[in-house]
């Protein structure tokens, strides 16, 4: 049996996601990366395995309790930004945890990204 796969975004998540879709009319950039979060979510629900676990050694314990998981996935976006989910599961269905939307510099800055 097939499990079926379902998208939710964390509050503070789904809030910069709407605040997006206000400005896709003022800045195309916006409407570039809007559109690029909506064809990954697409992708995760046919392919919940589609991002790139975060390694282990970034997981700090401030970003364990900021995201409140040890288990985060990355999918790049256009334009450098970064989304983080997580994935939870119960018996019928997979859940698909979205807990943020960030630029480079926010990824690099929260998981101690250093330059060479």
């Amino acid at each position: 049996m097939n499990k079926s796969v379902i998208v939710i975004f964390d509050d503070s998540t789904y809030s910069k996601y709407k605040n997006l879709q206000n400005y896709v009319d003022h800045k195309p950039t916006f409407k570039q990366l809007l559109n690029s979060i909506d064809n990954k979510i697409l992708k995760l629900k046919n392919n919940y395995k589609f991002g790139n676990l975060v390694p282990k050694k970034y997981l700090t314990k401030d970003v364990v309790k900021k995201y409140r998981t040890n288990k985060i996935f990355r999918i790049n976006l256009i334009g450098y930004w970064r989304l983080l989910y997580t994935l939870k599961s119960n018996e019928d269905k997979i859940i698909v945890f979205i807990l943020d939307i960030i630029d480079h510099n926010e990824y690099n800055k929260i998981f101690r990204y250093r330059k060479k």
